[in-house]
């Protein structure tokens, strides 16, 4: 509803409506345009019906179905007679086509820089590809560690932070199809099928996976699942670094900053915060805190050995 919001404010702002710049036939163009999408907006709300939506965008009768017929017959909206105004087929059409233009690692790619500033880590944007994660983006931290991963690498899913990220939102029935059983990275990393299924149930109820060295010696990292306009899981954004950089404590203050960031990655694909299964504690970055759940969570993962509960 923020154009319906927006063209309130300009009718109280401008009530003659003459702008200093713009051309009388200008203004009545632009809001014929704003409040053509208000009603749009106000559709897609669950305002359907001619009265409700006259109400709701301030206009009259007669301009509001003057407008509703306009859009209805662009193909923007469709008309019922008992349910009132609906969206329209136009609109799943230019969504397909918004959502096809859509490029992941340029529109990560803020994010993660700032994600990457903020914790002074490497940061990694990886996606699944059978039984492994790939490495789609990487933005060095800096410290000035280096990291033997590089875009376009693969690493085992079940060993990464970003994989179990991805594959805790799959299915339960086929979080197995994704082990591989004789694997053996580290001494830590996961290869029983039980204790590997109850990690990633962990992972989905927390919204975030950890490494802690299943894929290197010495290396933590911590990831998020990033999810698009439908809710599903299509990539991940991680944090990595050497252990004496990411310190039980340390982690437990970035958790929070690596789930925010999938969390934006993800509203710039269509995803909304209804969607959400779960609602994991997110403070702002730069300004994260300590959560003493993490801690625990870290504390009983380390009294397991690396397959213990995350």
């Amino acid at each position: 509803m923020g154009l319906i919001r927006g063209l309130r404010e300009m009718a109280v702002a401008d009530p003659g409506g003459h702008g200093p710049k713009e051309s009388l036939v200008e203004k009545t163009t632009s809001q014929t345009v704003l409040r053509a999408l208000g009603l749009l907006e106000a559709v897609a709300d669950g305002i359907y019906s001619l009265e409700d939506l006259s109400a709701a965008a301030g206009l009259t009768r007669s301009t509001t179905h003057r407008l509703l017929s306009t859009l209805t017959r662009a193909g923007y909206l469709r008309h019922e007679p008992r349910a009132g105004y609906l969206l329209g087929p136009r609109l799943i059409e230019l969504g397909f086509k918004a959502h096809g233009q859509l490029h992941l690692p340029s529109l990560a790619r803020p994010h993660l820089a700032r994600l990457a500033q903020v914790s002074q880590e490497t940061v990694h944007l990886g996606v699944l590809d059978g039984a492994d994660v790939v490495y789609l983006d990487k933005v060095q931290g800096t410290r000035g560690l280096q990291m033997a991963s590089c875009i376009g690498g693969r690493a085992p899913a079940q060993a990464t932070a970003l994989g179990k990220a991805i594959l805790s939102a799959l299915p339960e029935t086929e979080w197995l199809a994704h082990l591989i059983p004789n694997l053996q990275r580290t001494p830590n990393t996961v290869t029983d099928p039980q204790r590997f299924q109850e990690e990633l149930a962990r992972v989905a109820a927390r919204g975030y996976a950890l490494d802690l060295e299943e894929n290197e010696p010495g290396i933590r990292c911590i990831a998020a699942p990033i999810r698009d306009g439908g809710g599903r899981a299509v990539a991940a954004v991680s944090i990595s670094s050497a252990v004496i950089y990411l310190t039980d404590e340390r982690m437990a203050e970035l958790i929070p900053c690596v789930v925010e960031t999938a969390q934006r990655i993800s509203r710039d694909l269509g995803w909304s915060p209804d969607q959400r299964r779960r609602r994991p504690e997110t403070p702002t970055l730069g300004n994260e805190k300590r959560g003493s759940s993490t801690r625990a969570d870290l504390a009983a993962h380390q009294q397991g050995g690396a397959h213990g509960a995350l």
